[in-house]
Order: C-alpha cells, then structure tokens, then sequence
C-alpha cells in the first residue's frame, strides 16, 4: 500500500514537472530578451522577399514588428505551404538572433514554421498553444 502511494505521488509530481517546464510561446516583442535561446514565438505571419538579403523574410505580426523569421535562399522547397500562412496566426521556433535590431529565428527546416489552426480550441487550449504542445516546444526543433 505503502510502495503504491510513493509511486502515485511521484507520478504525479514527475507530470507536474513536465506541465511546468513546458514553455508557452512568446510574443515577438518578448522574443527582443531571448538572443542565444531556442524558443517559440506567435503572431500573424507576412511573406516578403529580403530587399538585403538572398532570401524570404516571414514577418510575424507586420514588416516594422521586431520579430522575423528568415529563409535563407535554398531553403524555401522546405516551407511549401509559405504563402498560404500569410495573414495566419502562426508559431516560428528556433534560436533567436540579431539581424537589424530585430530578432530573427533563421528557418531551414519545415518544423520550425507551423500555422496556429489546430481545432484545440474546446479542449481549452488556444490554437497556437496546442500546436506548440503537439511539437513538444521548441525542444522538438533545436534539440
């Protein structure tokens, strides 16, 4: 009885562990204090052509917001479905950097760009938020 009361407890206290280390994303704005760390970021996607650069920008929440996301020219085979989360509410995970003053995630991989429909709305969780759940944060994607 004893030994079945400790293995439920720690169960319970590993689950809680788990559910607390799980970060939500941040907002582009937030993502300014994160240079060097591997996060998540959410906002409402716009696809641009880099004036400066061989490459697509994906600007999360509208060209002068301090947030992008980069695809660095080679690598847009990977995001086939780009155009179409134009104007979606969105997640690009990675490692910030600085580019301009702005932080940047440079996107050479497909999961790091994930619309934020998912239908978990009724489950109480947003729809970014489930997504961010479903890919396991930005963990899944920076290693």
């Amino acid at each position: 009885m004893k030994t079945a009361l400790i293995a439920i407890v720690i169960s319970t206290l590993a689950a809680g562990a788990a559910a607390a280390s799980a970060v939500a994303p941040i907002t582009p704005q937030a993502a300014l204090g994160y240079r060097g760390k591997c996060v998540a970021v959410t906002g409402v996607g716009s696809v641009r052509e880099d004036p400066q650069r061989l490459g697509v920008d994906f600007d999360l929440d509208g060209q002068d917001s301090s947030f992008l996301g980069f695809i660095p020219r080679g690598n847009e085979a990977q995001f086939p479905a780009l155009s179409s989360m134009a104007g979606q509410q969105v997640t690009v995970t990675g490692i910030v950097e600085f580019y301009h003053g702005r932080a940047e995630i440079v996107m050479t991989s497909a999961r790091q760009l994930k619309a934020g429909s998912s239908g978990d709305e009724a489950n109480g969780l947003t729809s970014v938020g489930a997504e961010f759940q479903r890919y396991n944060g930005p963990s899944a994607v920076c290693g």
